[in-house]
């Protein structure tokens, strides 16, 4: 499914308690997939370091990114990131049942994504995953 994406788009929102949204586009800048997932210091440093990973029922992807520069540098996880962009460079497609063989690197962000479970708050209403958007 992800191995026609060639952009993807992270926003993180004031108030989504810690929650942001990636968005996968093919060359057409159509959307063919999108997530709400939570930053883990694990996952940030992934992230800093052009990896994230998103996944589908059967497939975890690994997805390898050019540039980070416009991310906050040196700062904590939780500022706020508007539409940061980034193409796509590589996508490393592992199978859920065969994640026992993936390549140590991949395995390990995959680990840090399973693991990535909203632990920095006991908040119940971290767990949904809803946008909220104010009226004003």
């Amino acid at each position: 499914m992800l191995s026609n994406a060639t952009k993807i788009i992270i926003q993180k929102n004031r108030g989504w308690r810690g929650l942001a949204e990636i968005k996968c586009y093919d060359k057409d800048d159509k959307l063919i997939h999108s997530m709400i997932f939570s930053f883990s210091q694990p996952v940030w440093d992934d992230l800093m370091a052009g990896n994230i990973v998103t996944q589908d029922k059967e497939y975890y992807y690994v997805l390898e990114i050019n540039s980070t520069s416009a991310l906050p540098q040196g700062q904590q996880r939780s500022v706020l990131i508007k539409n940061f962009n980034a193409n796509i460079i590589n996508v490393h497609q592992i199978q859920k049942s065969e994640l026992k063989n993936a390549d140590a690197k991949d395995y390990n962000k995959i680990y840090h994504f399973q693991k990535n479970r909203n632990n920095h708050t006991q908040s119940d209403w971290n767990y949904i995953g809803v946008r909220v958007t104010p009226n004003i």
